[in-house]
């Protein structure tokens, strides 16, 4: 199933079903950094996908893929700039340090836990069920 999301109430909807996962696409922050420092990023795991641990009213704690450590994520503040286009969610970012810097994250399922596909229904004719209707039943 596709994941199309257009709200941060489409994100966090998507977020408190069950194998939710994000992955950084982009980090300008940290594209902007020495290769040291985006070398120490990386080996931090802060790259790896991040599974849901746990959702509050204002943010989602992540846990990092093979390692003990968690991640939040805050939405009580200046979330009317995040952008959402299909499976992905674009945010910016408050550093202060230069030009604007923005985090892009592609929302997926873990393996295994993808929702199954919902079967496409025929729009039902009303106007052709109340006429047979009225055939059968005349005033």
């Amino acid at each position: 199933m596709a994941i199309v999301l257009r709200s941060l109430s489409d994100f966090k909807r998507f977020l408190a079903q069950p194998g939710a996962t994000i992955q950084i696409v982009r980090n300008t922050f940290i594209e902007r950094q020495p290769e040291a420092a985006q070398v120490a990023y990386r080996e931090k795991g802060m790259m790896e996908p991040r599974t849901v641990h746990a959702l509050s009213k204002k943010a989602a704690i992540f846990s990092l893929r093979g390692r003990p450590d968690t991640v939040w994520l805050y939405w009580d503040k200046g979330t009317r700039n995040w952008h959402y286009s299909g499976d992905t969610v674009r945010i910016p970012l408050a550093t202060s340090l230069g030009p604007p810097d923005e985090i892009v994250y592609r929302c997926t399922f873990a393996p295994g836990f993808e929702p199954a596909e919902r079967p496409v229904r025929a729009p039902r004719r009303r106007a052709q069920a109340d006429a047979q209707g009225e055939a059968r039943h005349p005033a």
